[in-house]
């Protein structure tokens, strides 16, 4: 029996996968003959939630596939599982959503980092704007810490890159080299995300500005790239807000164009 374009054990698959406690992180690296070994600070995870020998755990690999383990060793840090389940997420390959967002002040960079992370954003590129007030190298560890701890929560199996902060015009000029898509959100812009939509997209790159939004000269350079600019509403949104809501948005879109859908694989 179907239910919209699924059936009924589908849907039942896809929530067992989902209603679960955080993930473990794994190196894949580790895997063999079905068997791995956990790092230190998994093991620790692994005691703290008091798992035992015999429970199963679900794990990502942070490179786009999950995994159910049975743990058959925790002694110290010494901690060993055994592959019983696993899915490819076929969803984590295209179409990618490169998050092109200006730096931030205080904490307001790792919440979209983190949210990004949840929604599924394939790598985040922190800019240096015009009008932005935040400057310098950033805090590229900290932020890949804050990915990696919300993959692991949200159960997502690939763990987005964080770029190294660049300037807005080497971003630009790099993204069009490699024939993304550009979008850009603009409230001067003519027209809706909807309106603007580039079709069978597949590799797409959302610029967001800082809080006094990009500077002309700026939007003249993403237009002279081919940038597509849109206006999402009559509400003027932080700059964070706008980075997490209009990520949302595009890869809703995106995804709706192209309805890929993960696969599951018993060992």
């Amino acid at each position: 029996m179907a239910v919209g374009s699924e059936t009924i054990g589908s849907v039942a698959e896809r929530v067992r996968w989902s209603k679960r406690m955080p993930a473990f992180l794994i190196d894949p690296d580790q895997i063999q003959d079905h068997r791995l070994s956990f790092s230190n600070d998994e093991a620790h995870h692994l005691r703290v939630r008091r798992i035992r020998q015999g429970e199963i755990v679900d794990a990502i690999d942070g490179q786009g596939t999950s995994y159910r383990i049975r743990l058959v060793l925790l002694d110290g840090n010494d901690a060993i599982g055994e592959i019983v389940e696993q899915k490819q997420e076929h969803a984590e390959g295209q179409p990618y959503l490169h998050l092109a967002v200006a730096m931030m002040k205080g904490q307001r960079f790792d919440t979209v980092v983190e949210k990004a992370t949840e929604i599924g954003v394939h790598t985040i590129q922190p800019l240096l704007t015009e009008r932005g007030v935040v400057r310098g190298e950033g805090k590229l560890e900290r932020w890949e810490r804050i990915a990696q701890a919300a993959a692991k929560q949200c159960g997502r199996s690939h763990i987005p890159e964080i770029a190294k902060v660049m300037e807005f015009d080497s971003v630009v000029t790099s993204f069009a080299e490699r024939e993304l898509s550009l979008l850009v959100a603009d409230p001067g812009a003519d027209g809706s995300l909807e309106e603007n939509w580039v079709p069978d997209s597949r590799c797409l790159a959302l610029f967001i500005g800082p809080e006094g939004g990009f500077h002309p000269r700026e939007l003249t350079c993403l237009d002279s790239q081919g940038a597509c600019s849109f206006i999402w509403g009559h509400h003027i949104l932080r700059a964070d807000t706008a980075a997490i809501v209009l990520s949302a948005l595009v890869i809703d879109r995106a995804f709706r164009h192209t309805g890929q859908v993960s696969t599951y694989q018993r060992v």
